[in-house]
């Protein structure tokens, strides 16, 4: 025991001058200004569904200088029939973001607030795959949207590819990193994404089947996704999930060769009672995305190797 003890000081001790705090890989500052609370009314009786989404930027493959926007959210959101939901199809959605010119204490309203018409294949898109819980809404006016809004749009570059995760053997234990809306924290004047932190779960070679109410009469709906574990509550729907790279606990001093802080999926459902929850890979939204804008530059990678000049990253390096 004693040498253990003494094994441990003196790692402490080489270790030390490499040592410094922790921060994280992740521009978090850029991933919560690309998220955007969605919610519609669900009934009659004040209840309300709510979730999150987050916005993307597509540059045009002649004009990098000009780019699309679009919200991917989880389809069950925009689709609960889709899902097994008890409730119909809301015919419109309400998105929020922040304003920029919120001052705490002085300005009376703190976000910006446009409802939009819901219409499958027309002002969204889901993938081919029935059992993809993945949603992209175009953004009809990017500008309108970034007027007087704190906002950030992702990069396409951010997404990850099959190839990167293949490579770097992404799976089981792998740290992740989550964006999203807790619905205690809807009704205040500005939009505070709360960050959950968690680890890869598993990743199935099958569906699952998932039900949309614990009740007998929902029924069940296959889908396709990995498993993540964490804390996930309802609302965080359609959150980002970001591969957390163990590079921030390394020293200064140390080599890091791992994989980028990359997008990885789409939370997409809760496991009840099981601190577990439904991650769709951010392959199918890129499917989507592909089919909607034919026009776009559809790079995926380090933006090292090919930097664009408008949005945000959501690495941090």
């Amino acid at each position: 025991m004693q040498r253990t003890i003494h094994l441990v000081a003196l790692l402490i001790g080489i270790l030390a001058p490499f040592a410094r705090p922790a921060s994280l890989p992740i521009n978090t500052d850029v991933v919560e200004k690309s998220v955007v609370f969605l919610y519609y009314p669900r009934d009659n009786q004040g209840n309300s569904e709510a979730g999150t989404g987050f916005f993307v930027e597509i540059p045009l493959k002649s004009d990098p200088e000009h780019v699309h926007w679009a919200i991917v959210t989880a389809r069950h959101l925009v689709d609960p029939q889709w899902a097994g939901c008890s409730w119909p199809n809301p015919h419109a959605i309400t998105l929020r973001v922040n304003t920029a010119d919120y001052k705490s204490g002085k300005t009376q309203i703190g976000v910006w607030q446009k409802t939009i018409r819901l219409a499958a294949n027309e002002t969204w898109f889901a993938h081919t795959d029935d059992r993809i819980d993945i949603a992209v809404i175009p953004v009809e006016d990017p500008v309108e949207l970034r007027t007087a809004n704190d906002v950030l749009p992702l990069r396409l570059s951010d997404f990850a590819t099959q190839q990167e995760i293949e490579k770097f053997k992404i799976g089981i234990g792998d740290g992740i990193i989550s964006a999203g809306l807790v619905p205690e924290l809807l009704n205040v004047k500005r939009n505070y994404p709360a960050f959950k932190f968690g680890k890869i779960s598993n990743v199935l070679d099958e569906p699952m089947k998932m039900r949309c109410e614990r009740t007998a009469s929902s029924p069940p709906k296959d889908r396709l996704a990995w498993i993540i574990a964490g804390n996930f509550v309802g609302g965080n729907s359609g959150s980002p999930v970001f591969l957390l790279p163990l590079e921030f606990t390394l020293g200064a001093g140390l080599q890091y060769n791992g994989p980028r802080p990359m997008l990885l999926g789409v939370e997409s459902g809760v496991i009840e009672g099981a601190d577990l929850a439904e991650m769709v890979p951010i392959e199918f939204a890129f499917d989507v995305i592909g089919r909607i804008y034919p026009d776009g530059d559809l790079y995926r990678g380090d933006v090292k190797d090919k930097p664009k000049k408008s949005g945000g990253t959501a690495s941090s390096r």
